[in-house]
């Protein structure tokens, strides 16, 4: 839109439950201040709407009339943990299954710490059974790794061996998590002459890892721990497809 016409064109016919950050509440709020399309929050009382809302609905009052307030993140800051939890598809009724997810779990946390050049030094792991089970059974543990590593192996082997100690029989159990807790940026990693850190050699067999799943697709090559058929993996036939980061998504229209 290069003209003011145009802008205001475009705001008349948007209703103000279309501008980003307002909702159904908020809209209904809004028309009690007979304020019902984008064009009408644009030339509202920016005072009386922070006073009586917030400073963000202030904000996009600003926005709408050209003047930036958000700033545009084009580097998201690295995160200080990160996490994969699921819940199953089936209960999980034994030992093996919860192993296989937790190695997944714990494969898919290390790709996400690759890709932001840290490497792992305390891991979370836990496993649950649903709230609404009559016998309720929920246990965590925090492990402390041998070295700061990204290895998915090694990574993978700590989070089972922790599901084995938290596993209890007769449970049937609905979800697991791994998390990263803690993690240093590798750029800034200080060595030990005295203990052992990680070999060139995982470096050298993740970053493989990393580009064959990502040229081919992700869980072209995992962890035989990881499982086969995966009979608990999470239901997703209801899920919503991927139109913005997957192509293959995207309809396709014959003429």
């Amino acid at each position: 839109m290069e003209r003011e016409d145009q802008r205001e064109w475009v705001l008349r016919k948007m209703s103000v439950d279309k501008v980003w950050g307002i909702g159904r509440r908020l809209k209904a709020h809004l028309a009690d201040l007979k304020i019902e399309t984008a064009w009408d929050l644009a030339n509202a009382n920016t005072k009386l709407l922070r006073r009586k809302f917030s400073v963000n609905l202030e904000r996009t009052v600003a926005e709408l009339n050209g003047e930036a307030c958000l700033e545009l993140e084009e580097h998201p800051p690295a995160k200080k943990q990160i996490y994969c939890t699921r819940g199953f598809g089936v209960k999980a009724t034994s030992l093996p299954p919860i192993k296989e997810a937790v190695s997944l779990y714990a494969s898919r946390a290390a790709e996400k710490l690759r890709r932001q050049q840290h490497l792992a030094t305390t891991l979370h792991v836990f496993i649950q059974t649903s709230p609404y089970d009559k016998q309720y059974y929920s246990r965590s543990t925090v492990v402390q790794l041998p070295y700061p590593t990204n290895d998915t192996r090694l990574i993978s082997h700590y989070a089972r061996y922790a599901a084995e100690q938290l596993y209890k029989p007769g449970f049937s159990y609905l979800k697991a998590g791994v998390g990263i807790i803690e993690m240093i940026d590798r750029r800034y990693m200080q060595s030990d002459m005295f203990e052992l850190g990680q070999p060139k050699e995982s470096d050298q067999l993740m970053a493989l890892l990393d580009g064959v799943n990502r040229r081919y697709g992700r869980g072209t090559i995992q962890l035989a721990s990881d499982g086969i058929k995966k009979k608990w993996f999470m239901r997703q036939q209801y899920r919503s497809p991927s139109y913005t980061t997957n192509l293959f998504s995207v309809p396709s229209v014959h003429i």
